[in-house]
């Protein structure tokens, strides 16, 4: 039995198209995911791609003392678990320290497969220094670390892994799922709420302002809502990241808030302009060619990598935002080259687990 352990949006949409690689293979592979009335997300995803999932605890919230007691719960819940139903041979995660520090802990071997390990500077283009929490946390304890190519390798060698130990593949994440999108008209969302399908549409995602890495909420992106709708003759929709109906108070006059999770096929063909808070939403909006206006509040090497290569613009400026979506509306980015540098799939990985774990 393989253990996968979902926590985060994004590495929920990595695993819903490994798992049946996995088991096409013939493993069997059980999945647990966290869940809570303001962090939906990560479930959402796994129950619109059919995938079975047990729910052990919920999203700390907003301090370190909240994070912490919801992991202990959670890890508790987790060693419940196999007491009921057996010890997994493997955990495969995207770093999340409470599944990883039990796996550890009871012997089950570690493999982690994780894109952000580090911040950086705006404009610093050496190697990163500061290392996140989540990473300190849970890379160390790997048997194996997977991660985009893009990451430098002396980063990643910072977590006393061995060489051998540390392998990275030819493309970013994001890639494995959008280059897949086709336009079709039966999934635009534009019609299920209402919009008026002779505009542009400007999509607006918060920041995970709740995360560790986040230090303060920016309040730039709300800023510049109001401005979007002002300024430009275009449909303006806010993404939800946690609270919806206070979105709806603040912003139901100017903007559309969406009320459950889509699919990428749903929304991105659809839309002309992204300004997004967060990293992965950034990263696939990029992907498809859509100009994208990141806000978010630290840089990690795919924020870097995507405006070194002028792929994405970053501000922090309601006005200047404005401004760039007024010039790039009715423009596309051709970057497809810049995320996929080899073969785009997952055997390589799988390979890896099954010879260096599974059959030893």
């Amino acid at each position: 039995m393989l253990w996968i352990d979902v926590a985060t949006p994004k590495y929920a949409l990595f695993f819903a198209h490994m798992i049946p690689e996995l088991q096409k293979r013939g493993h069997r592979v059980i999945v647990t995911t966290r869940y809570a009335p303001h962090y939906t997300e990560a479930k959402q995803i796994l129950d619109i791609h059919h995938i079975e999932h047990i729910v052990l605890g919920e999203y700390g919230g907003a301090t370190l003392l909240e994070k912490f007691e919801a992991r202990i719960f959670r890890q508790k819940e987790i060693l419940d678990l196999f007491r009921a139903r057996g010890t997994p041979k493997v955990l495969i995660s995207g770093a999340v320290v409470d599944s990883v520090h039990v796996a550890y802990g009871i012997g089950i071997p570690v493999v982690n497969i994780y894109d952000t390990p580090a911040v950086t500077t705006p404009g610093d283009s050496s190697c990163p220094h500061e290392l996140t929490a989540v990473s300190r946390l849970t890379l160390p304890f790997s048997r194996l670390f997977f991660y985009p190519f893009i990451l430098p390798r002396e980063l990643i060698l910072r977590f006393a892994l061995d060489e051998n130990q540390a392998i990275a593949y030819p493309f970013i994440d994001v890639a494995l799922w959008i280059r897949q999108i086709r336009k079709d008209s039966r999934n635009d969302f534009r019609v299920r709420y209402g919009l008026d399908l002779n505009k542009s549409t400007i999509l607006v995602r918060e920041e995970e302002y709740k995360a560790h890495y986040v230090k303060e909420k920016i309040p730039t992106i709300y800023e510049v809502i109001p401005l979007l709708r002002q300024n430009l003759n275009a449909n303006v929709v806010i993404m939800p990241r946690y609270e919806k109906e206070r979105l709806k108070k603040d912003f139901g006059s100017v903007a559309v808030v969406l009320e459950e999770k889509l699919r990428p096929e749903e929304f991105y063909p659809f839309i002309d302009i992204f300004i997004g808070g967060g990293g992965t939403m950034n990263l696939e909006a990029v992907c498809y060619g859509i100009p994208t206006i990141s806000t978010r509040s630290i840089w990690l090497v795919h924020d870097q990598y995507l405006i070194e290569n002028h792929l994405m613009f970053w501000s922090q400026d309601s006005a200047e935002i404005v401004e760039i979506a007024k010039r790039m509306l009715g423009k596309r980015i051709d970057s497809l080259s810049y995320f996929v540098r080899g073969e785009c799939n997952f055997n390589m990985i799988i390979d890896h687990i099954e010879s260096q774990i599974l059959n030893r």
